[in-house]
């Protein structure tokens, strides 16, 4: 009993002498994060600590960096991410340029934040996109928009617009600045009191023209309709003289000699003789 209490208290003055340099030592990573090793003398490590607790030397320093979800939010009103104003212009195809919100979901890859980091001299990832990534983000939409008419970016399909931003910024900003772009879409769009005009023209003179095209396909169908009807009416007519001639070619086929001298002589058996004299007809049975 006495040697297990004494092993016991040696075990315990241990743990008692070095939790100081455990607690020094020791480096906790959230969820979302991982932590960026580096030293005076070494640089950057190439190895990550993900998510735990971990020891690392008392000569190296650990700064967090986000891989969690993030949302960049530029919107014309106040919402979450966007102070004020945060709208933006971007070109498009008729040499318009036009107002709108914008927001993207996006996380930096894992696998690019030692990269990043380095390329970035120590900047946090909230730091590159403030800083960097929001600088740069109107030329590269315009990349894209600039295909588009202001028409199509302000009532068009704006669906196939933004997978086009998606995909354009998931690869750039992912070759810039290792982030992945989850989804960025236009969500929004502000023109000015004479662009508006002008959309409302365009808008007007659109309706006119479904409404001329709707028209004309009324009238198409109608004088179709009529052709059909037409073309159906003179085709019963042909049927109709086709079995007119058919039943006349039958009975003109079927009146042979035999047979008119047997209906001659049936007449007579039943009418008699028929003779006619100048103005009187005389019948003789």
């Amino acid at each position: 009993m006495r040697k297990t209490g004494l092993i016991g208290r040696i075990m315990l003055g241990g743990l008692l002498l070095f939790s100081p340099i455990a607690a020094v030592c020791m480096e906790i990573i959230p969820a979302g994060y991982v932590g960026v090793v580096y030293s005076m003398n070494g640089g950057v490590q190439d190895e990550l600590l993900t998510q735990g607790f971990h020891i690392v030397s008392p000569t190296k320093k650990v700064k967090l960096f986000t891989i969690g979800n993030e949302q960049l939010i530029l919107t014309k009103d106040k919402r979450e991410g966007s102070k004020g104003d945060d709208s933006f212009m971007v070109s498009t195809a008729d040499n318009a340029n036009i107002s709108v919100s914008f927001q993207m979901s996006y996380r930096f890859r894992q696998d690019k934040i030692v990269d990043t980091y380095k390329r970035f001299r120590g900047m946090s990832g909230e730091d590159i996109v403030n800083s960097r990534v929001r600088t740069v983000l109107k030329a590269k939409i315009s990349e894209v928009t600039t295909f588009y008419t202001m028409m199509d970016i302000y009532s068009g399909d704006r669906g196939k617009i933004n997978a086009e931003i998606t995909d354009f910024l998931n690869e750039k900003l992912g070759e810039e600045y290792g982030i992945e772009v989850i989804d960025a879409s236009i969500i929004d769009v502000h023109p000015d009191t004479q662009l508006q005009q002008t959309i409302d023209d365009r808008v007007k003179a659109m309706q006119r023209k479904q409404q001329a095209e709707a028209e004309q396909e009324t009238i198409k169908v109608q004088n179709e309709t009529k052709i059909l009807e037409a073309e159906a009416a003179a085709k019963a007519k042909l049927i109709e003289a086709e079995a007119e001639a058919n039943a006349n070619r039958t009975i003109s086929a079927s009146l042979t000699d035999e047979l008119l001298r047997q209906m001659e002589m049936e007449a007579r058996m039943q009418h008699g003789w028929v003779t006619v004299q100048g103005a009187s007809t005389a019948v003789v049975n």
